[in-house]
């Protein structure tokens, strides 16, 4: 059996960045065995001159050699470089970097980020997660996943109660759970627990672990996802869902705001427009699956094709 593969994963601590490394070593570990040490920033600080004497902190210093080094946000960056120079190994950044992508071996951007295709950018449709996708039949319930404003949205409450509302009254079957995120403001969180009844549920996000979303987005046969949660877009299509989109006001047209519309012309996703017409959603596409694409290309690409 060939030796496992050494990987330093940084991460700086946020949810959101950990589902992106994660998401790619479940695909990676799927080709290759791995041995993964986990390296919070804050134990990785590095300073210029180190990096320059190709040094690194006691912590990191005595880890075996690298061959891959992997990290998202922008507090992993430096520490990549740094590790990367002190050690060896090929560096694999997650997001749109601040430094200059020629700093890293291969950068997977968001292609909504407008970064172009290069040597060291591969654009992926979203960011990567590490959802995997569901059966074809499913059991569970329908999601409606609601976020809350942001820099690139607004909210309007009394419209997003009554696409809610369209969507709880609008079937004699039914079988919803309705969940708020960090992001929710109070009185919409209240007003969405209101609509709990036979068939309908309502799920605070407070009241459930880190694994809940994926757990469910694998049973659930649709998911309706406010225009503004990104991420929980491109999770529902990852796993495979009928995705609905609802709306939410934009404050301004920009790559943010303009993904739930790209994915509704692309017909990826369907609005409750269509929903309120047909009565149902389009069978979904095959789900997206990023992170094993892009486990295909570090394998093939930064570590050889070796087994």
């Amino acid at each position: 059996m060939a030796a496992p593969v050494v990987v330093w994963r940084f991460h700086d601590g946020k949810a959101g960045h950990d589902r992106q490394t994660a998401g790619l070593l479940r695909a990676l570990a799927e080709r290759l065995p791995l041995a993964v040490h986990a390296l919070p920033v804050t134990t990785a600080r590095v300073s210029v001159w180190q990096a320059w004497r190709r040094r690194l902190p006691a912590a990191l210093a005595e880890l075996p050699a690298p061959r891959l080094l992997l990290g998202a946000g922008h507090a992993c960056e430096w520490p990549l470089i740094a590790a990367r120079r002190a050690r060896g190994g090929r560096a694999v950044y997650l997001m749109k970097p601040s430094f200059p992508t020629r700093c890293f071996d291969l950068c997977f951007v968001p292609r909504h980020d407008g970064v172009a295709a290069g040597p060291h950018v591969e654009p992926t449709e979203g960011v990567l997660n590490d959802v995997a996708p569901g059966p074809r039949e499913r059991a569970g319930p329908a999601l409606v996943l609601v976020g809350g404003p942001s820099k690139h949205h607004g909210w309007d409450e009394a419209g997003l109660l009554r696409q809610v509302a369209s969507l709880v009254f609008g079937s004699r079957a039914r079988n919803l759970v309705i969940t708020d995120s960090r992001r929710t403001p109070a009185t919409t969180a209240t007003a969405l627990a209101g609509f709990a009844r036979e068939g309908v549920r309502f799920v605070s996000h407070r009241e459930v672990g880190g694994d809940w979303l994926r757990d469910g987005l694998a049973q659930a046969p649709v998911a309706w996802v406010t225009a503004d949660s990104v991420s929980m877009l491109f999770e529902a299509l990852t796993a495979g869902c009928a995705v609905g989109v609802l709306e939410v006001p934009a404050k301004r047209a920009d790559r943010i705001s303009g993904i739930a519309p790209g994915l509704l012309r692309a017909g990826r996703v369907s609005s409750l427009a269509d929903w309120l017409a047909s009565g149902e959603l389009p069978p979904p596409r095959a789900p997206l699956a990023e992170a094993a694409r892009c486990a295909a290309i570090v394998h093939a690409r930064l570590l050889d094709g070796a087994a």
